[in-house]
């Protein structure tokens, strides 16, 4: 094996400040990372997807809205995760030209499902466009 990159990665055990979980949209990539570090949150656990809600709160298939919610309640039991933040963005491609209040109201029903699935995990929902970030 031919070593390609040097990296020092910490081998420590980390606690997640937040599980994250976005669409996979590169448009707006820059605009969560440059949020997330003005809320303090560090380590996260990154959930892309495409539609990122939308697997939540209007799954193509069943297994959809199970693997998201694995992938949660894996990031609580290995990472301690208490925080829980939701991104979903204006124009996505997986809603197929639905209209942002579409998207908004997934976004609110995809908290929801999250708050019954764990009553104390804080779960904030919010909702990219393109000149920002706004709190559901």
């Amino acid at each position: 094996m031919q070593k390609l990159f040097h990296f020092d990665c910490p081998r420590e055990h980390y606690q997640a400040d937040a599980c994250v979980i976005a669409c996979y949209d590169f448009r707006f990539e820059a605009q969560v990372r440059k949020f997330l570090r003005r809320q303090g949150v560090e380590a996260y656990d990154q959930v892309k997807i495409p539609g990122s809600v939308k697997a939540i709160a209007k799954p193509d298939r069943d297994s959809d809205r199970d693997l998201v919610a694995g992938m949660v309640l894996t990031s609580i039991k290995l990472h301690g995760t208490r925080r829980l933040m939701l991104f979903a963005h204006n124009e996505c491609g997986a809603y197929g030209g639905a209209p942002a209040e579409t998207i908004i109201a997934d976004l609110g029903a995809a908290a929801q499902y999250f708050t019954s699935l764990d009553p104390t995990l804080r779960v904030d929902p919010y909702f990219c466009d393109f000149d920002g970030v706004y709190a559901l």
